[in-house]
């Protein structure tokens, strides 16, 4: 077995060895095939906290070889089997970098191990990431919390009988082995939401996760702001994730999930126009993807509906000239 040296240290000897066993698992199995291993989130950015998680993206050389090489690297490491500390992986290879590098690798990450292959290629363009964010924000939103689907407007809690209306439905594994419910999900998807926005109405990038809020109050500054920022210094810096067992404290989080579907609805108020312009696009591949998503998660909405009738008779007539 050969020694992983890391090229930079995540700041904890105990992480630094998880990532090591990841990298030696991931060597051992695909030799030669792997250019670099970068970490994102907070652990590249140095504000992790003890519950937090460690996202790492692997960069394959080339092409995947084939199908069943990039289905074995998906399911090679499993958390759930190796102890309390989540690792979140993530894959790519050097030919999906051809059109752009995620802004949260490309701006926000650290390499880890093998070579920075990532500033040999450009940062996703902005239109590319808005795209990307608008739609995952909105699958996230629906499939994170179970939501049926079609999904109808106006939008209803999770889980309106809940404590906390079913946004504390993701669970937490302690170091001694409890699992708890956490508001992990909640963090994510109004995050994500808010890159999403940022991205769609200022043009700006939000690389890191800190970054999101600040740069959410410096070019947007709506009424959302004040939530936003009560999610991440009160859910992640304050109860670090975890569910408060004071009382007060309760009701301060719930009063936040009450305020969270009303950012939801904004968000999907945003959401639906955004793919209305989608699918009126000149551009086969914007509508393509919007079909996509609405395929997996759709959106109970008669304009909709009748674009993505319009645009799937339109192909079907191109197919056939």
């Amino acid at each position: 077995m050969n020694d992983i040296h890391l090229q930079n240290t995540l700041g904890h000897p105990q992480i630094d060895a998880i990532v090591q066993e990841v990298i030696q698992l991931y060597e051992d199995a695909f030799p030669g095939q792997i250019a670099a291993y970068y970490v994102e989130g907070s652990y590249a950015d140095q504000t992790s906290l003890t519950t937090s998680d460690v996202d790492l993206l692997i960069v394959f050389r080339g092409r995947f070889a084939n199908e069943d090489t990039c289905s074995l690297a998906k399911r090679l490491w499993r958390s759930d089997l190796r102890g309390s500390q989540e690792v979140d992986i993530s894959l790519v290879d050097e030919d999906g970098l051809l059109a752009g590098v995620h802004p949260n690798v490309k701006l926000g990450s650290r390499l880890l191990y093998g070579e920075d292959v990532c500033r040999l290629y450009p940062l996703m363009p902005i239109e590319s990431w808005t795209r990307e964010r608008m739609h995952a924000a909105y699958w996230l939103l629906v499939n994170v919390y179970h939501r049926s689907t079609p999904l109808r407007l106006p939008l209803t809690f999770p889980s309106p009988a809940d404590e906390f209306y079913g946004y504390m439905n993701r669970m937490l594994q302690l170091p001694e082995g409890r699992e708890v419910p956490c508001s992990r999900n909640l963090v994510r998807t109004t995050g994500w939401a808010a890159t999403a926005l940022l991205a769609l109405q200022t043009g700006q990038y939000a690389a890191r996760k800190r970054d999101c809020v600040r740069l959410y109050r410096e070019y947007i500054g709506d009424e959302w702001t004040a939530l936003l920022e009560e999610i991440t210094t009160s859910c992640r810096d304050e109860w670090q994730y975890l569910i408060p067992t004071a009382p007060h404290a309760r009701k301060r989080l719930r009063e936040i999930c009450e305020r969270t579907l009303r950012f939801e609805q904004h968000f999907l108020t945003c959401y639906r126009s955004y793919l209305l312009e989608q699918l009126r696009s000149t551009e086969q591949e914007h509508i393509r993807v919007a079909r996509q998503f609405q395929e997996q998660s759709p959106l109970d909405d008669a304009e909709i509906i009748a674009l993505l009738q319009n645009s799937k008779s339109t192909n079907y007539i191109d197919q056939t000239k």
